[in-house]
C-alpha cells in the first residue's frame, strides 16, 4: 500500500471523531515511521526471525576515491573507495545490522563481503585478502577496501536495508547516471516498506490516539465555553 493511501485511510476514519482539517500529513507520516521502527525492532531483535524483503529498500550510490589516512582507515593502501553521500539512517537493531546487502551494480567476478570496520581492516592480514570488503563507518558513509585491481572499476553500488525514515531514500535514484533513473521512493506510487498486518495495526493505533487527542481538545473547549457562560450570568 502506498503512503498516499495510508494517509487517506487515516483521515477517512478520523472524520467520525473530529473535523480538524489542519492535521498535517507529515505528522501522520511521522507517527507511522515511529511505530514502524518500534515493531520492526521487536521482530528483528530476535535470532530466529529473518528479514522480510518487503520492509527493506534499495538505493544506488556513487563512489569516490579518498585518502585512507584522512578517513581514519588503517589499511595498507593509499587510496580507498567511499560513497559520495551518507546513507539514510538505518533503524537501530541490537543483534544484527539493519543493512542487509551492499553490492556492486556492475558485473564483477568478486562480490562484496559486507562486514564491520574492524573485520574489513583485519582482512589485509588474513588469507582472504584477495577479496572486496565493504563496511559502514560512524560517519554514515560506506567504505570499500581491497587489494584487487577490480576495485578501481566500482563507480556505483547498491545498498539494501531497513531505514528509520523510508522517505529519506527519495534523495537517491534507482541507478547511477542512468537516463531512466527515478527516485527510490514516491508516496503516490511506491509501496510503504512494511507488512500489511502492521500497516493495519498502526493505522488503528494512530486513529485511536488522534481521536482521543481531538476529544480531549473538544472537552477543554466545551469547558472553557461553559466557564465563560457561567461568568457572564454572574
Amino acid at each position: 500500500m502506498t503512503l498516499d493511501l495510508i494517509i487517506y485511510d487515516v483521515r477517512e476514519q478520523l472524520k467520525q471523531y473530529t473535523t480538524d482539517s489542519e492535521l498535517d500529513d507529515r505528522y501522520i507520516i511521522h507517527l507511522y515511521n515511529l511505530k514502524r521502527a518500534k515493531y520492526l525492532r521487536q521482530d528483528l531483535n530476535n535470532y530466529q526471525r529473518t528479514t522480510d524483503i518487503s520492509v527493506t529498500q534499495t538505493i544506488c550510490m556513487e563512489t569516490e576515491i579518498v585518502n585512507a589516512n584522512e578517513c581514519n582507515v588503517d589499511y595498507d593502501c593509499g587510496m580507498i573507495l567511499r560513497t559520495k553521500e551518507k546513507i539514510p539512517v538505518p533503524i537501530e537493531l541490537h543483534i544484527k545490522s539493519a543493512l542487509t546487502a551492499v553490492k556492486p551494480t556492475t558485473r564483477l567476478s568478486v562480490p562484496f563481503n559486507f562486514t564491520t570496520k574492524q573485520r574489513a581492516i583485519y582482512s589485509q592480514f588474513s588469507p582472504f585478502h584477495n577479496a572486496i570488503f565493504a563496511f559502514l563507518d560512524n560517519d554514515m558513509h560506506i567504505y570499500i577496501i581491497s587489494k584487487l585491481p577490480e576495485i578501481n572499476m566500482i563507480e556505483c553500488i547498491s545498498v539494501t536495508g531497513i531505514f528509520a525514515n523510508p522517505l529519506d531514500v527519495r534523495n537517491f535514484k534507482t541507478c547511477c547516471g542512468c537516463d531512466d533513473a527515478i527516485p527510490c521512493f514516491d508516496i503516490a506510487t511506491t509501496d510503504y516498506p512494511l507488512q500489511p498486518h502492521y500497516i493495519d495495526l498502526i493505522k488503528a493505533e494512530i486513529v485511536q490516539e488522534l481521536a482521543r487527542a481531538a476529544g480531549f481538545h473538544e472537552d477543554k473547549e466545551n469547558d472553557a465555553d461553559n466557564d465563560e457562560e457561567s461568568s457572564n450570568k454572574r
